[in-house]
């Protein structure tokens, strides 16, 4: 798992190449956390999961929980350039109705 972060105003990019798991997601998880904990204006998190290969239930709680995040912020979680396989997890695991998937982060970022 490779991923990279970038805030741009209350926004926070993150960009996840790979397999977000059992075994990557706690370091992944730590990162985001210690963002969020640093950067208190962040509302929005709008992850690229383009590169991304696989995800199972340890990485889709830990987005869970920065969704949770987000809501006491009032703030709102996208994902962007999402492949089919990848978009389905999301969508089977009920992502479709606390989020929305976008084409690309300029697009969010316009509309946010």
């Amino acid at each position: 798992m490779h991923y990279s972060f970038e805030i741009e105003g209350q926004a926070l990019l993150a960009t996840l190449e790979g397999e977000l798991d059992l075994h990557t997601s706690p370091e992944f998880k730590e990162e985001i956390i210690t963002i969020f904990e640093t950067h208190p204006q962040i509302k929005y998190l709008i992850i690229n999961v383009q590169g991304m290969s696989f995800i199972d239930s340890s990485g889709l709680g830990v987005i869970l929980g920065r969704y949770r995040e987000l809501q006491t912020r009032g703030g709102k979680l996208f994902f962007v350039q999402a492949n089919p396989q990848i978009k389905r997890i999301l969508q089977l695991s009920g992502f479709q109705k606390i989020s929305e998937f976008a084409n690309s982060a300029n697009e969010v970022l316009e509309r946010i």
